[in-house]
């Protein structure tokens, strides 16, 4: 897996709430092939355990889900290409 490629991403504190404790690592385009492609781009976070599968957590916050693929495809494209090559490799875009 790469180094994370959102802004303070690699740090070891929840990216929502900077809580160092019960990390999980998430990866934001999640699914079978694209789970692969954010271990190869970066895209992943690490978000402690409320925020990643707990109440208030990214797989029941649609809103923080957003929030995430939205950041994660801003640095996607400031660092590998433009909005039409992220589409073509995720599938649509989040801006």
């Amino acid at each position: 897996m790469s180094e994370s490629i959102l802004p303070n991403g690699n740090e070891r504190e929840c990216y929502k709430c900077g809580n160092p404790f019960n990390l999980e690592i998430h990866h934001i385009f999640f699914g079978t092939a694209n789970r692969r492609l954010s271990d190869e781009d970066g895209c992943w976070c690490y978000l402690c355990n409320l925020h990643h599968t707990g109440q208030f957590g990214v797989h029941c916050s649609p809103d923080l889900d957003r929030e995430l693929k939205m950041k994660a495809q801003a640095a996607w494209e400031a660092r590998y290409g433009d909005r039409e090559a992220f589409r073509e490799r995720y599938g649509k875009s989040y801006l």
